[in-house]
């Protein structure tokens, strides 16, 4: 519990500072600074610009919001598709739930970041960077589904075979009020898979991102501010900018490591 509230913080006060680093800077995101090209540390810019002049901290700060944002979002998105198919599958017949865990074995077994790729790379380049980081983003939703819902449907198996669900059945439940009955009791399964979503949504949209296959510019994002270390020089003077996002996934992990023991 203790560690939950420092990460729970910890997250809350990065959010705080990302947010009022951009809303009070007055500096667009995309703002450029032609007489300060990669610049260093300055009054004007604290943490330097980049090869376009555009403030570093400014966008680093945007990067992290966008992230976190899409990486929550993609994440609820495939945790509620995963409770849906792990609770069809569980309370349908038994042929049902043994195709639709064949659905997800083929799904895991699929190297999900280079179709990742591939289905990213598919769209053309006049996609707009707000339609890039959406559809960035729901696709990784929807290859994410697979294993939480193998672990939902092991989770609703278990419940459907309970003694109060065979009670409740023969009483005369219906169907529809199933999902209502034993989502609550799922709830302790859901929330650590939902967690772990998250840091593994983030890491894969960087990874895309070093790749030229995540968001699309103007609009800031790990990946393609990481490209920026490739440069040693860039990597010596500003590197620690970018702690962040490992500070990001590591508070992420260690919610979800103390939810799943909760």
């Amino acid at each position: 519990m203790r560690f939950r509230s420092i990460a729970g913080w910890l997250l809350l006060a990065m959010v705080l500072i990302a947010t009022a680093i951009v809303t009070s800077s007055g500096k667009a995101i995309s703002e450029q600074d032609r007489n300060a090209v990669l610049e260093g540390a300055s009054h004007r810019h604290p943490a330097g610009t980049d090869s376009l002049g555009r403030d570093r901290i400014v966008r680093v700060s945007a990067a992290f919001l966008l992230s976190l944002t899409g990486a929550v979002a993609a994440s609820f998105i495939s945790t509620a598709a995963a409770a849906g198919v792990g609770l069809l599958a569980a309370f349908s017949t038994a042929g049902v739930g043994t195709l639709t865990m064949l659905v997800c074995d083929v799904f895991l077994a699929l190297p999900w970041l280079f179709l990742l790729m591939m289905v990213r790379s598919m769209l053309p380049l006049s996609t707009s960077p707000a339609d890039s980081a959406l559809i960035t983003f729901v696709v990784l939703a929807a290859l994410g589904w697979p294993a939480c819902a193998r672990a939902v449907y092991q989770g609703a198996l278990r419940l459907r075979n309970s003694e109060w669900m065979i009670h409740a059945r023969a009483g005369g439940m219906r169907i529809r009020q199933i999902p209502r009955q034993v989502l609550p009791n799922l709830l302790p399964l859901l929330l650590p898979q939902f967690l772990i979503c998250v840091p593994a949504f983030v890491v894969a949209e960087a990874n895309l991102g070093t790749l030229g296959l995540g968001v699309g510019e103007p609009l800031p994002s790990w990946g393609g501010m990481l490209l920026e270390l490739g440069n040693s020089a860039i990597l010596m003077q500003t590197a620690w900018v970018y702690l962040p996002i490992a500070v990001l996934v590591m508070a992420l992990l260690l919610l979800e490591s103390t939810a799943r023991e909760a």
